[in-house]
């Protein structure tokens, strides 16, 4: 079975570089080549699905001793963890595969030869990053498939100066932070090849500030990845934005969760088991929670400042991953204790910042597909030159809503049950440790400014007026291919907030059956199904010494609260007679209404921006 499914996944990346040779030579046919990257990718996608189910579902494999083309060895690991986050590239890549058929044709004035080279090797190299097995020999070549195929698609408009010197500087950091795990892995003891489990027990005999300065440089390359605060700012907004779309919902919505995936791999599976070594957990919880909590919340507050749809998205996207490595901060903080209370807040903890790895991936995903269509309908990311297209593009509009909804965490939708999981635990842990309970609050403060942005990126994209007077074009709403990935993705996002048991179930078995890290025996010990309670009207988290629910995640009842506040509305709204009629907006009878006077996005929560100012990311007027 061992080697049945690691052939598979060798043949999985096999099909992908196939493509990249093979597509190519069709690029002039730009419809047929889509079509043929996009086939190329559901096949290589659907045998990464059934490896993901093998390793989650029945058994998870031990790592093995691979030879790639003859010549390389390579260990390879295929265990339940990296087989959720396989199942995340395998959906995000066909959907984003799908999009791009239609999305290219509008970039007519360049050729699509480089897109179909590079499309297939970047998912392959995503493939590599999460399956490899070693910091060193391995991991550089997976670094490097993914690293260089996504700089030549982040400057795919290198027709655009500073499109390209967006690439660049991207490539630069992302080598720096491959340096920095690499240098990591040295300072630890590794040699060339050595698997991370020979790593870990180098690291066991090592003493003084070794551990510390190893554990240093790998949590900062990783975190260079996953775009933390400072080092995403340093990059992220500048390359999503200028990305074609598809690309940018794949760099979002699944890249930088390679960076979380190393993060959590060190911190959880890369401590040594021998007596002698003391690993610092709580100290190194307590750094990356801060990390964690600060990258929320000023991504969050930046991305609110925006004026340009897919850097407000980008921006948005590094406030989500703070989410993430908050939760994973507090994991590590909490599991290190001696208390067993924290010990299962923990693992709490770390339930919900996998389930928002999820989330993030499917909404943030959707949210750039949604911006995509409107630049292809509209040849505009500028806010303040959209507005009223729920008129003109009626479908992408419902969508994008959901898409705003989740990311905001709003219920039923997918967000809300993970940063309520997150947000939660770290409120309750403050029975001991009170720092918890205030990144909780500024995480929770934090959702509703989410809000705001995309009150904002909504309102000012699709229900105020605007293109009236600024798009030249005729504006519809996009064809089937781009509209089929929207409406799968946004089915996930309500199925996700809706019956989040099943994920947190799949979450916990993922852990369960990965052998190698701490977390595996306290999953299968502390009997966390004892404490988290999942059924089709949420989840509920009780902890041992507390005489009520810990925390509640039931949005179907808020579905139903709603659905019946709406039916309460509408029949007061019949129930005198009224009849609604439309009619031009008054302007107090001095003119009418046109681009002069309406709503800038600079005027959108004003007070609010000013009073953070201080945190960066403002746009000049």
């Amino acid at each position: 079975m061992n080697s049945n499914l690691y052939g598979s996944l060798l043949l999985s990346m096999g099909i992908l570089v196939l493509s990249a040779v093979i597509v190519p030579f069709f690029s002039e046919k730009r419809k047929l080549a889509g079509w043929l990257n996009f086939a190329f990718t559901a096949v290589a996608g659907f045998i990464l699905l059934n490896i993901s189910y093998s390793v989650i579902f029945e058994r998870s494999l031990n790592t093995e001793l691979w030879t790639i083309a003859g010549f390389l060895p390579v260990y390879l690991l295929l265990d339940s963890f990296a087989g959720f986050f396989l199942a995340i590239i395998a959906v995000m890549s066909i959907m984003s595969a799908f999009y791009s058929i239609d999305y290219m044709e509008h970039y007519h004035d360049y050729s699509l030869k480089s897109y179909y080279v590079n499309y297939p090797i970047f998912i392959a190299g995503m493939v590599a990053i999460i399956t490899v097995d070693d910091l060193t020999t391995g991991f550089t070549v997976a670094w490097q498939m993914m690293t260089i195929a996504s700089y030549f698609l982040v400057k795919f408009e290198y027709k655009k100066p500073e499109n390209v010197k967006s690439a660049n500087k991207y490539l630069v950091l992302m080598e720096i932070a491959w340096l920095l795990i690499l240098v990591g892995a040295f300072v630890a003891g590794s040699g060339l090849g050595d698997s991370i489990h020979a790593v870990t027990r180098s690291l066991g005999a090592s003493t003084g500030v070794i551990p510390f300065i190893v554990y240093a440089l790998i949590f900062l390359g990783f975190g260079f990845k996953a775009a933390i605060f400072p080092f995403g700012q340093m990059w992220l907004p500048d390359a999503h934005s200028i990305a074609p779309s598809p690309i940018s919902a794949l760099l979002s919505g699944v890249m930088i969760k390679t960076g979380v995936y190393g993060i959590i791999r060190t911190f959880f599976w890369m401590i040594p088991h021998n007596e002698t070594f003391h690993f610092s957990g709580s100290l190194w919880g307590a750094i990356i929670a801060v990390f964690g909590v600060v990258t929320l919340f000023i991504g969050t507050v930046q991305s609110m400042k925006q004026s340009n749809s897919k850097r407000l998205l980008a921006f948005s996207s590094i406030g989500q991953v703070g989410y993430i490595i908050f939760g994973i901060g507090a994991a590590v903080f909490m599991f290190n204790s001696n208390s067993h209370y924290l010990k299962l807040l923990a693992l709490i903890a770390i339930i919900g910042a996998v389930y928002h790895v999820l989330n993030h991936a499917v909404f943030k995903g959707l949210l750039f597909l949604t911006s995509g269509s409107v630049l292809f309908a509209t040849d505009s990311k500028d806010l303040n030159k959209l507005g009223g297209l729920i008129k003109y593009m009626p479908v992408t509009a419902i969508i994008a809503g959901i898409a705003s909804l989740s990311i905001s965490g709003v219920p039923p939708f997918s967000g809300f049950a993970s940063k309520w999981t997150l947000i939660s635990t770290s409120l309750l842990a403050g029975n001991e440790v009170f720092f918890l309970v205030i990144f909780g609050i500024i995480a929770l403060f934090t959702s509703a400014i989410t809000l705001s942005c995309y009150v904002k990126f909504f309102g000012m994209t699709f229900t105020s007026a605007g293109t009236e007077w600024t798009v030249d074009k005729q504006v519809k709403e996009v064809g089937a291919g781009m509209l089929l990935p929207k409406f799968i993705l946004a089915a996930l996002c309500i199925v996700q907030g809706v019956i989040p048991f099943f994920y947190f179930n799949t979450i916990i078995a993922v852990f369960q059956n990965s052998g190698g890290s701490m977390l595996s025996a306290a999953f299968r010990n502390m009997e966390i199904d004892k404490y988290v309670f999942n059924t089709a009207m949420g989840v509920t988290v009780e902890v041992p010494g507390l005489s009520s629910a810990a925390s509640m995640a039931v949005p179907v009842v808020v579905l139903v609260i709603f659905a019946i506040a709406l039916c309460v509305a509408l029949l007061l709204t019949r129930s005198g007679g009224n009849t609604e009629r439309q009619a031009e907006t008054w302007l107090c009878g001095y003119q009418t209404l046109n681009n002069r006077n309406r709503y800038m996005d600079s005027s959108m929560f004003a007070a609010l921006k000013a009073m953070f100012g201080w945190t960066g990311g403002n746009v000049k007027k």
